[in-house]
């Protein structure tokens, strides 16, 4: 399981993402343990334990470039797009968050949370720790600890009311801004295209990147239908494969199988360290992330 693969970029000096070049090494580091699945297989009549198979979730234009490599090699990879951003150009909600905290530090943060009026109940000692530090967080590892701890507030906080995280971003991020950034970030309805010209396999991932599981069932069916229908205008093909956004076995629930099954989806993929077998269900597949890998660490500018 990937998501972002790309280069540092200084305007976004604490984003968490694979280099490219890591990338790289680590499709090569696979090669010599074993084979992937090839542009020619069949991978819903097919099944190799011998063999790995590559997912890309999210969207992201980077995703095209990689896509490219993986054809030069003939690797097939799936990639799961969410469906807002394309109808509504506007970043999804997951994402804003991850631009805000790719862009300040922890002391940046805690600033802007308190303008919002976001409470923020640090444990004791994490707050001493806090207030010790007053520059230069990026490298320590009590600084991820409070950004992770901050994320988490926030991710909370935009499963409840979106607009919080609206505001925060268009505070942030100035319209001009945010426009340059978008164009830059997704994948369009062209580079989609692209990718299904390209023999990878195109899959849905919800339309607003929510969890599935804190939805009613007729909101559930919206999210999965509406990304469904929007890639398949895209491809002009029916879209035979999901990703449950965020992964794990809390995140989704019966009710969501449900509808995976009467949409027709053949194969949907979930979050969980273990290997496909031919035990696994069809419709929440286990992925490794690639972190867990040689080459897999997510960089960190020095």
């Amino acid at each position: 399981m990937y998501h972002y693969i790309r280069s540092y970029d200084k305007n976004f000096p604490y984003f968490n993402f694979l280099d490219f070049d890591d990338f790289k090494k680590q499709i090569n580091f696979f090669i010599k343990q074993k084979k992937f699945v090839d542009l020619n297989s069949n991978i819903n009549n097919e099944y190799n334990k011998n063999r790995f198979l590559l997912t890309f979730d999210d969207g992201f234009k980077e995703h095209l470039k990689v896509a490219k490599y993986l054809k030069e090699r003939s690797i097939m990879g799936f990639f799961f797009i969410p469906g807002m951003q394309i109808e509504k150009k506007d970043f999804l909600p997951i994402h804003k968050i991850h631009l805000i905290f790719g862009k300040f530090n922890s002391i940046e943060l805690i600033n802007i949370f308190k303008k919002f009026k976001i409470n923020i109940n640090f444990k004791k000692n994490i707050f001493d720790i806090f207030k010790k530090q007053k520059k230069f967080l990026i490298q320590n590892k009590k600084e991820n600890n409070i950004k992770v701890y901050l994320k988490t507030i926030l991710n909370n906080v935009d499963q409840k009311d979106s607009k919080v995280v609206n505001n925060i971003f268009d505070y942030c991020f100035a319209k001009r801004d945010q426009a340059k950034i978008f164009k830059n970030f997704y994948l369009n309805s062209s580079d989609i295209l692209s990718l299904h010209k390209l023999g990878m396999k195109i899959g849905g991932h919800s339309y607003n990147h929510k969890v599935l599981s804190k939805l009613t069932y007729r909101e559930q069916k919206k999210e999965i239908s509406k990304s469904l229908e929007i890639l398949s205008k895209i491809i002009k093909s029916k879209i035979r494969y999901f990703c449950i956004p965020y992964g794990g076995f809390k995140v989704f629930n019966r009710q969501t199988i449900g509808i995976l099954r009467e949409r027709e989806i053949e194969l949907s993929f979930n979050v969980e360290s273990k290997n496909w077998s031919k035990k696994s269900n069809k419709l929440f597949i286990p992925r490794f992330d690639c972190n867990e890998f040689k080459f897999g660490k997510i960089f960190k500018y020095k």
